[in-house]
């Protein structure tokens, strides 16, 4: 019985992961360096799939299934070793994230692994760019690359990956256009794509992705119109667009939208801002400080249901702020430097 017993325990050999994989594992562990040894401590043995930790394996077939290492108290150096792509067959899932001092490229040949779904390297020291052929990963969900020293283009095949939900490339240096056919990714619901130096026009397409709820294409170097087809989308409840070179005036249907925050500030957009305000305008966030808008402050934000931070500086606005407004829990600074703009909070009207 005891022998039985121990029999059971023992991992088979039946059961362990290839040898292949075991081999690409420790080639893996060998490129990054680890100061107090505690991170790899259960990687022991031959077999990858039994008691290792943040490996995890496809029950039926022992293949490695995925790779979660997320960074914590130590940093952890180095650089990602090709040979995590000889782990072909079922690998699902790589997060190899926040570790602040792992270096070096994006394997190309991570694009031959075609099963994978998620991919998080975000909070490293990553460079070099995106590999041209990522669009080959069409099963992929998730993509963040976020708080890296990403640079180059995005590249044009990235539009293939039909999966998508979720596009994060914040904090890089990447740059050029935004593929002006990113409307392709049907299934995307946010793109982060701020604080990198990407130029030209944001691509009308993106109004074509219907289940889209967050859009941040911040601090950057974009230009010329917010595309009035933004407005008419169903889902999108954020957009962030401040600090790029946009010009033109905001489109009447953003500030109509069922949208909740909305950040335009910092870029150079003119004109007047629309009256079409109403009962479905619940904004937690209105930011539209530091343009040049000009013409008086719309009376129909009084019928708004509900505005939590509004932001109207540093424009050219004129007239008499609207009787009605909810003024008194908006910020006192709301309004600030619109030199011929008057009532409360601002200078009384009579002295104009």
């Amino acid at each position: 019985m005891v022998l039985v017993t121990l029999m059971a325990l023992t991992p088979s050999p039946t059961n362990s992961c290839p040898s292949s994989e075991w081999a690409a594992l420790m080639a893996f562990k060998a490129a990054l360096k680890e100061p107090y040894s505690g991170f790899f401590h259960s990687w022991r043995g031959t077999n990858c799939c039994y008691h290792w930790h943040d490996i995890t394996c496809d029950p039926t077939t022992r293949r490695v299934a995925g790779i979660t290492l997320r960074g914590g108290e130590f940093t952890v150096t180095g650089h990602i070793s090709p040979s995590i792509c000889n782990l072909t067959h079922y690998l699902s899932s790589i997060t190899i994230s926040d570790w602040k001092g792992i270096s070096g490229n994006i394997p190309p040949c991570i694009t031959t692994l075609r099963s994978l779904q998620l991919v998080d390297l975000s909070g490293n020291l990553i460079h070099g760019q995106i590999p041209s052929d990522i669009g080959r990963l069409t099963q992929l969900t998730v993509l963040n690359l976020a708080a890296n020293h990403i640079s180059g283009r995005i590249p044009t095949s990235l539009v293939n990956l039909s999966n998508l939900m979720q596009l994060d490339l914040r904090n890089n240096a990447i740059q050029g256009p935004i593929p002006w056919d990113l409307g392709r990714l049907k299934r995307l619901n946010r793109a982060l794509l701020s604080h990198n130096r990407l130029t030209g026009p944001i691509p009308r397409s993106v109004s074509d992705i219907y289940g889209l709820a967050e859009l941040d294409l911040s601090l950057n170097r974009l230009s010329g119109s917010i595309p009035r087809s933004l407005g008419r989308m169903a889902v999108l409840d954020s957009l962030n667009l401040k600090y790029n070179n946009l010009t033109g005036r905001i489109p009447w249907r953003l500030l109509g939208s069922r949208m909740t925050h909305l950040d335009v500030s910092r870029n150079w957009l003119s004109g007047r801002i629309a009256d079409a305000f109403g009962e479905n305008s619940y904004f937690i966030s209105l930011d539209l400080s530091r343009n040049n808008l000009m013409g008086r402050v719309p009376k129909s934000l009084v019928w708004a249901t509900y505005i939590g931070y509004l932001d109207f500086s540093h424009n050219r606005l004129c007239g008499r702020l609207p009787r009605g407004l909810p003024i008194n829990h908006l910020h006192p600074s709301a309004f600030d430097h619109n030199p011929c703009l008057c009532g409360k909070p601002l200078k009384p009207c009579s002295r104009l």
